[in-house]
């Protein structure tokens, strides 16, 4: 419904399409409209369980804001998730490889099961690994392939786009050097779960060192992984994508300047 409502009303020649709702909500209308031509662009009230997606233009909370507000367009950066070679969504701030995704449950915010998430059910569960001894994942680009971890290595995946948030703090390690060398996105495998809202200290301590591997991510280049556990789900900006099998092959690539949002001028 929300993809047919969107291409409706983004025909009407409206100068913007206001969207209510979080970080999946405003990509699932991204995607409904970035084959289109001369689209308008997306002013998102955030009114989600994350909302800090580049969409986001203000909370719900302070919508009125925007009586007074001067509003500007921009361009912001995109992700394309892709399994076996179909496009299937896209990300604006990261898409991840988990059985888990973030939903709000009793005004909480938990973790819930990514495959009942696709029946529109919000099924509490823990976070699990996703890898197997044949996982592997893979920067294709035009010097070749690189390989970023495999195995044990990829506890969970991540490919996000880094922002300003970033500059100055040296402890994020390798997604700084992503902005060094002016590439929009990156890769970051990690030996531990990430996307959680809570974890035992206890548990947490006997897991250490946690340790990451990230590659950055250009125009034009890929990331590829296959090998992954049975009902591990491939996710943009929270929306369960697709439920993979070990077969299955994913591609993640990164479009700049892909569809158009409005931000209010500082």
């Amino acid at each position: 419904r929300t993809f047919t409502l969107a291409q409706q009303i983004a025909q009407l020649d409206v100068e913007a399409l206001v969207v209510i709702g979080g970080d999946g909500t405003l990509a699932d209308v991204a995607w409904a409209l970035h084959d289109l031509t001369g689209t308008p662009p997306l002013l998102g009230i955030g009114a989600g369980t994350t909302n800090v997606g580049p969409f986001i233009t203000c909370h719900a909370a302070d919508a009125n804001r925007l009586r007074e507000a001067r509003l500007v367009t921009h361009r912001i950066d995109g992700l394309i998730a892709s399994a076996n070679g179909n496009d299937l969504g896209l990300g604006f701030n990261d898409v991840v490889l988990d059985f888990t995704v973030l939903a709000t449950v009793n005004g909480a915010m938990t973790t819930v099961s990514a495959a009942e998430k696709m029946k529109s059910i919000n099924a509490p569960r823990e976070v699990e690994g996703v890898w197997t001894e044949g996982t592997r994942i893979i920067k294709r680009s035009a010097r070749g392939e690189t390989l970023i971890a495999q195995g044990d290595q990829a506890e969970t995946m991540i490919i996000g786009l880094p922002d300003e948030r970033f500059h100055g703090k040296a402890i994020a390690g390798g997604v700084l050097m992503t902005s060094l060398v002016n590439d929009p996105a990156g890769c970051l495998v990690c030996s531990h779960s990430l996307v959680r809202m809570k974890i035992d200290p206890e548990t947490y301590r006997r897991s250490e060192p946690v340790v990451s591997r990230y590659a950055s991510l250009g125009e034009g280049e890929q990331i590829e992984g296959w090998g992954f556990r049975n009902g591990a789900a491939l996710c943009a900006d929270g929306n369960p994508l697709i439920i993979l099998s070990e077969t299955d092959h994913i591609q993640v690539r990164v479009q700049p300047g892909l569809m158009k949002a409005i931000r209010i001028e500082s």
